[in-house]
């Protein structure tokens, strides 16, 4: 859910979890993008300090399986041309954008969600989506710590599982995290029954190639659109959850050799150009997570 470009000094919430922390005096050292002072939030938008952060250069090994251990629905056995010759080079569709805000601090996947329904000439507005998506049930449990700073701060237990639902809260700034694609296409079939599919798992050409009929999907990646070392764990009943604070949903509306063409519900932006290579690499970091409707659906 960033904004692209620099750091800012505005004092605003990151869209996700921002804990109260440290009480020697407000939050420390979060050199991540565009949601308030680096002197004032830890470790992005989960608020999380680096001693609960796993300093690797991208997501282990498992975090693919941990999409498809999902509670959620599975990929779909569809099969898809993943040929590059089958699709055009590029190719660019006009999606009315949405902005999460002021209603949904969290909101980027169901707000991507209804930019797709619009999309498809089934519109159900983000307020709905959030009211009707699986929820996570599991409270926040916090323990203090000290970081390497010797300030005193908060840490994550024990949480949701956004492979169950949403955690935490869509609605407050400060006190969300996220959902999966599991969870997203249960919600989607409820508000549009038999018509959603889960790309997830597939290969990237497989997204192109539903782009290009004409459908947008929604996509998990990163604040950045780039891959992040920023990862953390907590427990869940269904077991560990680990996760990176930089965790965003987009839906994708076109594309070019080198590029991307996204809907950002951070900043309520239409056609927004990204690098693709990094984004794909991101979105392969977030267990390759993808999900849209069926292509017939828009005529039908």
């Amino acid at each position: 859910m960033s904004r692209k470009g620099g750091i800012t000094k505005r004092r605003v919430s990151w869209p996700r979890l921002i804990l109260i922390v440290g009480v020697a005096g407000g939050l420390t050292g979060a050199a991540i993008v565009h949601r308030g002072s680096i002197a004032d939030y830890v470790g992005g938008q989960l608020g999380l300090n680096a001693l609960g952060r796993t300093n690797t250069p991208s997501a282990p090994k498992s975090s693919k399986q941990r999409v498809e251990k999902s509670t959620g629905a599975k990929a779909s056995p569809t099969k898809h041309s993943t040929d590059p010759k089958s699709i055009p080079a590029s190719y660019l569709m006009h999606v009315p954008a949405q902005s999460q805000f002021p209603q949904l601090a969290n909101g980027c996947e169901v707000t991507s969600l209804s930019m797709l329904l619009t999309a498809v000439g089934h519109p159900v507005s983000k307020m709905t989506l959030a009211k009707e998506m699986p929820k996570a049930q599991a409270p926040l449990k916090l323990a203090q710590t000290t970081n390497a700073q010797g300030k005193k701060v908060n840490k994550v237990v024990s949480w949701g599982n956004p492979n169950v639902g949403f955690v935490g809260s869509v609605y407050k700034a400060g006190y969300g995290y996220g959902i999966y694609n599991g969870p997203m296409t249960k919600l989607l079939n409820k508000v549009w029954p038999g018509r959603a599919v889960n790309l997830t798992r597939q290969p990237f050409s497989a997204i192109l190639a539903h782009v290009a009929k004409g459908v947008p999907v929604e996509v998990w990646t990163t604040l950045t659109f780039k891959p992040t070392s920023n990862w953390v764990t907590w427990n869940s009943p269904q077991g560990p959850v680990h996760a990176t604070p930089l965790e965003h949903a987009v839906i994708i509306v076109g594309y070019s050799p080198h590029y991307l063409y996204i809907n950002n519900p951070w900043t309520g932006q239409a056609g927004q150009k990204v690098a693709k290579a990094p984004f794909i690499a991101a979105w392969n970091q977030l267990g390759d997570q993808a999900i849209t409707v069926k292509a017939s659906s828009k005529t039908s």
